[in-house]
């Protein structure tokens, strides 16, 4: 039986969807007869049967090669063969494989001089197999880096918890209205408002309300503590907003009840928004951008992104009765082929693949030589 450690560092760093990924996709992982999965949990883990827990150190991002030294002690322990970590993590020396979520900093031309960022491009250049989010982020991580053989980047969508998202009926719907005072239809927005870079591309949404009757309101999830004036200023009057903190129950119950989701970003690693509002059986507004189009398929109104005056008038497209039966029925089905079984499914091939990579002894040299640089780099953090 294999064994593989997983880094849960992401869950002391976030509850985002990275976290939605690993929680889900372990449960079938933890129950395969060929794979032992043991966790270092750091804080927050998630408590899922058939997993060896190990309680282990907190990250800290200025003391990275140092938790690579501490990792290796913990799968010299155990006698580990395949690492893989929810974020950014390595050990000295046992093989990776590496799950890739987007390569939106590298694309965007963020500042990639924080260590977080750094740390990144230190697993891409670790990992020895890869596993990608979408076709899409496959093809940006083979552009960006192109030493990397093809044959060892997997891809498998994620998957959508249909005990979580499904449709509402009409009571669960007004009561969720009368909880959170919405008193007249309402699109969703969902994120960030004001992100680095403004990829999430707000501004043509809220641009765009301005040219609109003003017989709605808006509902955010999520993204940033408060509403900023500059988003505020640009609700036309009679136009409510509503702030909500939502569980993964109640933010299926906001999108059956919704006009729509209304997601315009120009580069997601997959977009889980979409295809969670499709499942709750919500009308969908977003763009072909990135891997946006792999989730939305055919089943969303899809923009270029960058004309407000076809954002106004998907906005008023998407209320005609007519196109939200259609697009409720054909997001309905195409949400069929996101599957986490699947996703669990493809990683463990992919464990068991550079399992057999690296019994052959082909990786030793590099994995021995990676270990003396990442010594070396441990000793220059101590001296900061």
């Amino acid at each position: 039986m294999i064994k593989l450690l997983v880094d849960g560092v992401f869950f002391q760093l976030n509850n985002t969807g990275i976290a939605r990924v690993w929680a889900t996709i372990l449960t079938t992982i933890a129950s395969s007869d060929e794979i032992k999965v043991y966790f270092l949990d750091r804080g927050n883990a998630p408590e899922i049967s058939g997993i060896t827990y190990i309680s282990f150190i907190k990250y800290t991002e200025l003391q990275c090669a140092t938790d690579s030294i501490e990792i290796q002690k913990i799968c010299d322990s155990y006698e580990i063969d395949i690492f893989t970590s929810s974020y950014y993590t390595t050990p000295l020396s046992t093989p990776m494989l590496m799950m890739v979520y987007d390569m939106i900093p590298e694309l965007l031309n963020h500042d990639l001089t924080p260590r977080p960022w750094m740390e990144k491009e230190v697993t891409i250049n670790y990992a020895l197999r890869y596993l990608c989010i979408s076709e899409n982020t496959r093809y940006d991580l083979l552009a960006l880096y192109p030493e990397i053989p093809e044959a060892n980047v997997a891809m498998a969508y994620c998957g959508v918890d249909r005990q979580s998202f499904y449709p509402r009926n009409s009571k669960e719907i007004e009561r969720f209205k009368k909880e959170n005072r919405i008193s007249k239809d309402y699109y969703v927005f969902v994120g960030s408002r004001g992100e680095a870079g403004n990829y999430k591309n707000s501004h043509l949404f809220f641009d765009a309300l301005e040219y609109l009757s003003p017989d709605f309101d808006v509902v955010f999830v999520g993204g940033e503590q408060q509403v900023s004036e500059s988003v505020v200023s640009k609700l036309p009057k009679g136009v409510n907003y509503i702030q909500l903190r939502l569980t993964d129950e109640e933010l299926s119950t906001a999108y059956a009840g919704a006009i729509a989701l209304v997601y315009p970003s120009l580069y997601e690693g997959f977009g889980m928004p979409v295809i969670e509002a499709m499942a709750s059986g919500c009308p969908v507004i977003t763009t072909s951008h990135g891997s946006l189009a792999e989730a939305a398929g055919n089943a969303a109104l899809t923009l270029k992104g960058t004309c407000v005056q076809e954002m106004v008038d998907a906005l008023k497209h998407i209320r005609d009765p007519a196109t939200q039966r259609h697009l409720r029925k054909v997001g309905l089905e195409h949400i069929e082929i996101f599957n986490w079984e699947h996703m669990a499914e493809v990683f463990i091939a992919e464990t068991k693949a550079l399992f057999q990579q690296s019994s052959g002894g082909d990786t030793n040299n590099f994995l021995q030589g990676w270990k003396q640089l990442r010594l070396m780099q441990a000793e220059v953090d101590e001296l900061k």
